[in-house]
């Protein structure tokens, strides 16, 4: 009678296969469980529901928690910390980095809403006119005193009230800690001087996720803009009691 080799189930305690070993390195990577599962070899038709499957399994998230840890003891950056650095950039408010700034333009405080002239531009023009003993009368316009900064008139009949705006790019070396986080350069392009920021609404994905704000990482029964409207009135006693359900909510 031939002898079969007798199979074995592993138990929560065996080591990992080659293959399941390769899925939490290239799982550490980006913490994306399908990307993770295809680079390690398993079919892509497959690979989200091989890779729920895989990190459900307690041998693999204890694995991943190890290697997790000794990343952070290896590099000194733990959790808390990488969490704080994205929170900083879906925080950060962009003005510190780019403002658009509306003002006046040349004829809202000119006399009669002509022309207005800084004292400079005025000099410069009556030097040129009396370089020229031919030409007409000097012509003063609206004057001088334009200054940029000044509020639009509303009473302008140029730009009727809406002025001009104008891009400020603000000086980076007194920023915030979080638009500093926001920061990712400046460029030279065809149209002048470009500042370059991280993607805040990645930076805030990765927030939910950690979270668990997204339903399909927590498997939530619940919409979280509905839970987080109970805690709100929870707090309070305006008397504000929202409801999962709306009874005047027709269905499409």
């Amino acid at each position: 009678m031939a002898k079969t080799k007798p199979t074995t189930t592993p138990s929560k305690e065996s080591p990992l296969t080659a293959k399941q070993a390769q899925f939490v390195r290239e799982y550490l990577i980006d913490l994306n469980g399908t990307a993770a599962a295809t680079r390690a070899g398993y079919s892509a038709h497959t690979a989200r529901e091989i890779a729920h499957n895989l990190l459900t399994k307690v041998h693999i998230q204890d694995e991943i928690a190890a290697a997790q840890l000794k990343r952070q003891q290896r590099t000194e950056i733990s959790a808390d910390d990488a969490l704080r650095a994205v929170w900083r950039i879906a925080t950060a408010d962009p003005r510190e980095l780019v403002q658009v700034k509306v003002g006046c333009c040349r004829h809202c405080y000119g006399e009669g809403h002509k022309y207005q002239r800084t004292v400079g531009e005025m000099n410069r023009d009556r030097e040129a006119y009396l370089l020229r003993p031919d030409a007409p009368e000097f012509d003063e316009k609206g004057g001088i005193g334009f200054n940029g900064l000044l509020l639009p008139s509303p009473e302008c009949p140029e730009c009727m009230g809406d002025g001009l705006a104008r891009t400020v790019l603000m000086d980076t070396r007194n920023l915030s800690p979080n638009a500093a986080a926001l920061y990712a350069g400046a460029k030279i392009t065809k149209n002048g001087m470009e500042v370059v920021m991280l993607n805040k609404l990645e930076a805030m994905e990765k927030v939910f996720k950690h979270l668990g704000l997204y339903r399909e990482d927590n498997a939530q029964r619940t919409d979280p803009l509905t839970t987080l409207l109970h805690t709100i009135a929870g707090g309070n006693s305006n008397g504000f009691k929202p409801v999962a359900d709306d009874p005047e909510r027709t269905e499409d």
